[in-house]
């Protein structure tokens, strides 16, 4: 009773019981800010900028210096009266008080006057790893030095893009129905089966060894936790066995399934770790997946994979639509890359993505391998992977747009993808899957519908040499309420690179993992 009186008074009293407000609390505003009419500046308001010194040239009795917050694309020119600058070099950065007047030079409306440098963090000039030069930073320069690196333009708006794109997938998924759930980075399986894990071991650095960061082939299986014995057969008993090894995860879709079993819409956004060795430009080993899975689909397969491929058509035009608005895509990006627009609209053409099947894919391969020889590295033919110039051709020269390509091989597939119906031919034998390839890149997304069958999964995961046991609990998936669902993948880092025009995935992240290693 005594708490109902004493909330019941606080609602009452409403000025008692809340806390002021401190206007001096509030955050400093951005450069963008200032510069916004519906902020309610003017001209003859005096505000102070923050920011990091880009360039600054100095004159006789004056001096002009790049500012920037990252809030705008190749900040904004400050000017400075003799002696304000003295401090200022390029890489430093500086609370200026001042206003905004009319500029009297061009590429700009408006510059800031100076009338006090309240701060400077000191930088030298002489040292410092982003200077401004005419022929630019070369990317493993800009890599090596991932830290400093946003106070350029590119990876600013990279980074800025990427938070975008985060609010739109989340906005989109949300309308949709789908719930986001977070997946655990470590697990116990292998999903993929590819053996490229990274094994997480206890200990410091002091016990680090080759052994300790290598990929192995195949997970051990989890050992089963047993009831707590009595005191007596503890003391007699052995040693238990060690416990199962743990892996970070290469992709967190079983565990999303699991999910899946209860709410019919999930998603998640989440790093994966793959300890391959490949060293190319869509490579990464930690990289974002976006992976979704849908339940209760058609009993019919072939429409049952259209819907999971509209699931994933939709979302990247969701991402791409907003993309396409932001003014980093219109003042930097597609500046840098003048195809970059044109790739955008053909992602966001009313036209469905257009579809096609693997047999059907090997065929126009092959016929443009017999009139261009020289036209691959790889020979197209069928029951082998697609490679990414065979994936790039479709895209970019066949389709020119995006590519659904469907029913792969079922040996070249992992052990939980729904096979299609036998087919005539047993040695072509296919699986209820796709790729989502488009152009510059080639593969996307991939995805599939999963094997829901108990029995079925049973016997694949055994013809992929993995031990049931091992898989208890995604079994249970199959025993208790199974439905029709599937899937699919995104990499993030790829669908970056797709939007801002950057052909490395190394420099579509702020720090990246590769196979060469990282000082970070």
């Amino acid at each position: 009773m005594r708490a109902f009186k004493l909330a019941k008074r606080c609602i009452h009293t409403s000025v008692t019981c809340q806390t002021a407000r401190n206007p001096a609390a509030a955050l400093a505003s951005t450069i963008a800010s200032t510069l916004d009419p519906a902020a309610g500046h003017n001209e003859n308001e005096t505000t102070t900028l923050n920011g990091w010194i880009r360039s600054i040239r100095r004159q006789k009795n004056i001096s002009f210096a790049v500012l920037s917050d990252a809030s705008t694309v190749g900040g904004v020119q400050v000017v400075l009266p003799k002696g304000l600058d003295e401090h200022l070099s390029i890489g430093s950065s500086a609370s200026l008080f001042g206003r905004w007047v009319d500029s009297r030079g061009k590429g700009q409306d408006k510059e800031f006057k100076v009338d006090a440098v309240t701060f400077v963090g000191p930088s030298d000039a002489e040292t410092y790893p982003m200077p401004n030069t005419k022929q630019g930073i070369p990317p493993p320069v800009m890599r090596r030095n991932a830290h400093l690196r946003p106070r350029k333009d590119g990876p600013a708006s990279l980074l800025k893009l990427r938070s975008e794109m985060n609010w739109a997938l989340s906005d989109y998924m949300r309308r949709e129905g789908f719930v986001r759930t977070e997946m655990p980075i470590i697990t116990s399986s292998d999903c993929e089966g590819a053996g490229e894990v990274f094994r997480v071991v206890e200990g410091g650095p002091e016990l680090e060894s080759p052994a300790t960061t290598a990929s192995v082939s195949s997970p051990p299986p989890p050992v089963e936790e047993q009831p707590l014995p009595a005191l007596s057969s503890i003391l007699s008993a052995p040693p238990p066995p060690p416990a199962a090894a743990r892996y970070l995860t290469v992709s967190t879709q079983l565990h999303l399934e699991a999910i899946n079993a209860s709410i019919p819409r999930v998603y998640t956004l989440a790093p994966c770790f793959r300890a391959e060795k490949s060293d190319t430009a869509r490579h990464l080993q930690e990289f974002w997946m976006l992976e979704a899975e849908v339940a209760f689909l058609d009993a019919d397969v072939p429409t049952a994979l259209d819907q999971v491929m509209t699931v994933a058509e939709e979302t990247v035009r969701a991402v791409a639509g907003h993309i396409r608005t932001l003014p980093e895509f219109e003042h930097y990006f597609a500046k840098q890359t003048p195809a970059l627009s044109s790739r955008l609209d053909a992602l966001l053409d009313a036209a469905p993505y257009a579809r096609m099947t693997y047999a059907r894919a090997v065929e126009l391969l092959q016929e443009h391998a017999r009139t261009t020889p020289d036209a691959f590295t790889f020979a197209p033919r069928w029951g082998a992977g697609l490679q990414t110039e065979h994936e790039r051709w479709l895209a970019e020269d066949y389709v020119g747009g995006p590519v659904f390509v469907t029913d792969y091989p079922t040996p070249l597939k992992p052990f939980y993808m729904l096979p299609n119906p036998p087919a005539a031919d047993p040695d072509r034998r296919t699986t209820a899957c796709f790729d989502l390839l488009v152009p510059s890149l080639g593969e996307l997304a991939g995805g599939s519908l999963r094997e829901h069958r108990l029995a079925e999964l049973e016997a694949s995961m055994r013809h992929h040499g993995l031990d049931p046991e091992a898989y208890e609990w995604y079994l249970d998936l199959r025993r208790y309420g199974t439905t029709r669902h599937g899937g699919f993948g995104l990499g993030w880092e790829r669908l970056v690179g797709l939007l801002t025009g950057l052909d490395n995935v190394r420099d579509c992240t702020a720090f990246p993992r590769a196979a060469e290693g990282s000082r970070f």
